[in-house]
């Protein structure tokens, strides 16, 4: 049975406030599978998980922190307060 990789991306206000955060999931192979796959199969499964999950986590952080500001920033041109 794998073990579970888990990947989380945050972005944190100077005071330590949580703006946006992601985390991704992936299972990778153990000792067991990388006896029964070869090293170098699960070296590539682990390496591919760690990638993609790193990936997807910061692409989703970055395109929510962009909306955020600019939903910021046309809510302070309209005078409008955001909470």
């Amino acid at each position: 049975m794998g073990k579970k990789l888990k990947i989380t991306v945050a972005i944190e206000g100077e005071d330590g406030e949580l703006i946006v955060t992601s985390e991704r999931e992936r299972t990778v192979p153990y000792i067991k599978e990388v006896e029964e796959q070869g090293f170098r199969s699960a070296f590539h499964e682990l390496e591919t998980a760690v990638l993609e999950s790193r990936k997807e986590a910061c692409d989703e952080v970055v395109s929510e922190y962009l909306e955020n500001m600019s939903q910021k920033k046309r809510h302070h041109k309209s005078g409008k307060t955001m909470q």
